[in-house]
């Protein structure tokens, strides 16, 4: 028993030499280093540049901060009531816009007209083949001429 004890370790004695020598006997090779940079704005790969940008975007949290306090600006904080009254004077100033714009292009168009509503003035001239718009909202003027049209 003693001598299959002996030999199983000689056994292994003699492969780990084998194996230390072959290490030891082996040329090792090396080469440079080369830097590649990932970044296409300092000469990396063309096709980084989209993942770039997604992995900044995800990692800005300014923008999302800046998101956050905007909707909450916006209504995110409104009531059911409110934002019912919001939609409804944007509703009733676009018709407004679109009746006036009916009057001033449309086929029964005047040449001359005012249109007054909640201390607003709009009025307009035609001059020439253009159509002079003067609004009047109480603290400043504005101007604008367009063309009549066909």
């Amino acid at each position: 028993m003693r001598y299959v004890t002996d030999l199983a370790l000689a056994a292994i004695f003699g492969v780990s030499l084998v194996v230390w020598i072959t290490l030891a006997a082996s040329v090792a090779v090396a080469s440079s280093l080369i830097y590649t940079p990932v970044n296409p704005q300092f000469g990396g790969s063309p096709l980084n540049g989209s993942w770039l940008l997604q992995a900044a975007t995800a990692q800005n949290d300014f923008a999302r901060q800046q998101q956050q306090q905007q909707n909450q600006a916006t209504g995110a904080s409104l009531t059911p009531g409110q934002l019912f009254a919001q939609q409804l004077t944007s509703q009733l100033y676009s018709s407004l816009a679109n009746k006036i714009t009916q009057a001033i292009f449309g086929p029964n168009a005047q040449p001359n007209g005012t249109f007054s509503f909640e201390g607003t003035t709009i009025s307009y001239h035609l001059v020439g083949g253009n159509i002079q718009i003067t609004i009047n909202d109480g603290q400043t003027i504005s101007t604008v001429t367009v063309p009549a049209g066909p």
